[in-house]
């Protein structure tokens, strides 16, 4: 009885809907057989409930838990690497009067210097036009080529209002200029003449004083290199050519001093990460309204290939998500930005008004969309 009050209060009814409501490991029915993993031969998992002393020492003795063993001596290894790091770090100070380097960034001492930044402007220019041409030629149709360069818009709009958040509470010097100090048009100027010289900036004509955090180049040449990795469709040495041409210009970035090391190592996680979530949006909408799902795609997906009742507890015994991220506005935005609904509106799936035509009432008819695909 007090377990029933305990689950009244702390749990929601819905656990049962999505498969969370008991152990996930009920589900597998070779759980607590022993097997062989390498050299190690242990119980698969750990009883899904104690019901016995020996079932307290099968918590530990089984692979699961030895894998967090290995997890375990992962963390330490990984803190005592930034731990050295650290002390590495420390190596720019002086140990006598305790003033920083003067460039303040290990990649500086360690790669050669190239007083002419504008390499970087003419590499980022290839790279941009280099990406144009091919997907013009490469593309099977307009409606791609739309796809793909609105994709990279969109996206590259979201890093910028996020870099310009960056710039306002990052408070580094210029790795280009010592005692920079901000164009009086940048602190005093009339609207107009921000403007202008916002445009400047943009052009390359012109530099601030602030440390760009995280870099806008890496971040236009990397939204290229994906747009390569996800699109592409010619043959590997011509992606390898990007890839390449990209390279240097991150290099150049660095032998420049045109950027901190910190500002390109950001802009290559943060673009990488941003794209990867714009496309996961694009493929969950799409299971959703192709096939009838609702609102947690993978999951329907689950229980429409699996047979039982228990779809949804072998869905959260292999994952253990019961809330997945990005599953409402951040879809919708994506699916507009996308113009993902233009085209399930050409195929069908949407009507004229916009509508969703649940794929679920055309069971067992022939007149579901996809029946109507050439």
């Amino acid at each position: 009885m007090a377990c029933g009050w305990f689950h009244w209060i702390f749990f929601p009814s819905r656990l049962a809907d999505i498969g969370a409501d008991g152990p996930p490991s009920s589900s597998a029915s070779l759980a607590g057989s022993t097997q062989r993993i390498g050299l190690v031969k242990l119980r698969l998992e750990p009883p899904s409930s104690i019901q016995s002393w020996t079932d307290c020492g099968l918590i530990f003795l089984n692979h699961e838990f030895l894998r967090v063993l290995g997890a375990i001596v992962w963390i330490v290894l990984c803190g005592l690497i930034e731990t050295f790091l650290a002390e590495l770090s420390d190596m720019r100070y002086s140990s006598t009067t305790g003033e920083r380097h003067p460039l303040g960034d290990l990649a500086f001492d360690a790669f050669p210097y190239v007083e002419n930044f504008q390499i970087v402007n003419y590499l980022l220019t290839t790279t941009i036009i280099y990406t144009i041409v091919a997907f013009l030629l490469q593309s099977p149709d307009w409606t791609t080529r739309w796809i793909i360069l609105r994709r990279w818009l969109v996206i590259m709009g979201f890093l910028y209002v996020f870099r310009g958040i960056t710039l306002v509470v990052t408070q580094l010097p210029s790795p280009l200029y010592d005692n920079c100090q901000p164009d009086p048009i940048s602190v005093n100027g009339s609207p107009a003449a921000r403007f202008g010289f916002l445009i400047d900036i943009i052009g390359g004509t012109a530099m601030t004083c602030t440390d760009n955090i995280f870099s806008g180049h890496t971040s236009v040449m990397m939204s290229c290199v994906m747009v390569w990795r996800i699109h592409s469709r010619i043959r590997r040495p011509f992606n390898w050519l990007a890839y390449l041409i990209v390279a240097a210009g991150l290099l150049m970035i660095l032998f420049t001093r045109f950027h901190y090391t910190i500002d390109v190592l950001l802009a290559i996680y943060i673009v990488y990460t941003t794209w990867t979530i714009y496309m996961r949006c694009i493929q969950d909408a799409s299971l959703r309204y192709m096939f009838g799902f609702s609102q947690h795609t993978t999951l329907d997906l689950f229980k429409s290939r699996i047979p039982t009742t228990n779809a949804s507890a072998v869905y959260e015994y292999l994952t253990w998500q019961p809330h997945p991220l990005g599953k409402t506005w951040l879809m919708w935005f994506c699916i507009y930005a996308d113009g993902l609904d233009i085209r399930l509106r050409a195929m069908g799936v949407f009507d004229e008004r916009g509508q969703w035509q649940d794929c679920k009432k055309y069971a067992g008819t022939t007149d579901h969309p996809m029946t109507r695909i050439v």
